[in-house]
Parts: C-alpha cells; structure tokens; sequence
C-alpha cells in the first residue's frame, strides 16, 4: 500500500513510493485536506518527476511529524542529501534563471506540503502520530527520521 490512499483524489505523483502514513490513511481518508492538496498541486506539472515528488512529499511528512510527535526527529542529513539530489536530477541544459525558477518551486512545493500535513496531522494529531510512529519502525519504509 502506498501514499495513493491518503492523497486519493490529488495528484498520482504525491503518491508513488512513499508509504509512510498508509495504514493511518485506509481508516481516516476524510481527514485530507482535499482542497488544500489539489490548490498546491496545480500548476506544478513537469517540475519533478513522481519519484522525486514523493521525496519531496517524504520530508514535509517527516518534518511534519517531527513538529508534531513526542520521540520523532528529523534526520538534517538524510533531509539535505535528499533534497540535493532532487535538485541535482532536474533537467539538463536549463539556463541559470530557468534552474533558479526550478529551485524556487521545488522548495515552495515542499513547504507547502509541510503546511498542509502540519495542518491535518494538527486536527487529528493522535492519529497522525500514531501512524508516523508505526512508520518509524517500519524498516522497509524510506523515511527522513533519526
């Protein structure tokens, strides 16, 4: 199972690859902030491809969590060599405004996921705590925590 059920209804790309919330997200699809997710989408097509926008979406979750949960911390070095790396894999021969406008969105698009997984973690925060702890103990889960 992957993140494609707590996003049901954005975009595919939030969802491919990232598993962190999965179990969380069968049992509480109407805690999505819909609205929010489809707003911060638009737009953004082409940007990332959908490995890289699951990374993105993986640090905001684990950043989100972080703020939120007793015993969850963010991992800086897991966070920056993943964010380098997406960074680092756009496309090739972008003049230095068109790379800069990448970066600028890429870094817009992974606040604003943070914003709104703070948001939904917020009004249902025993939930949401619940599942990232059960996601941080899943050894097959790629996640951003120490």
């Amino acid at each position: 199972m992957n993140m494609m059920n707590i996003l049901r209804g954005t975009s595919v790309a939030l969802a491919i690859g990232f598993t962190a919330t999965a179990a969380h997200a069968q049992a509480a699809d109407d805690f999505r902030i819909d609205d929010a997710w489809k707003a911060a989408l638009e737009g953004n097509e082409g940007i990332l491809t959908e490995k890289q926008q699951a990374v993105v979406t993986g640090i905001a979750y684990a950043a989100a969590a972080a703020l939120l949960c007793d015993g969850i911390d963010i991992d800086a070095d897991k966070v920056a060599a993943a964010t380098t790396a997406v960074l680092a894999e756009g496309p090739k021969g972008l003049t230095d405004e068109e790379q800069f406008g990448r970066y600028t969105n890429i870094m817009l698009m992974m606040g604003t996921a943070k914003g709104i997984l703070l948001a939904e973690g917020a009004l249902h925060k025993a939930d949401f705590c619940a599942a990232a702890t059960a996601a941080k103990t899943d050894v097959q889960s790629a996640n951003f925590w120490k």
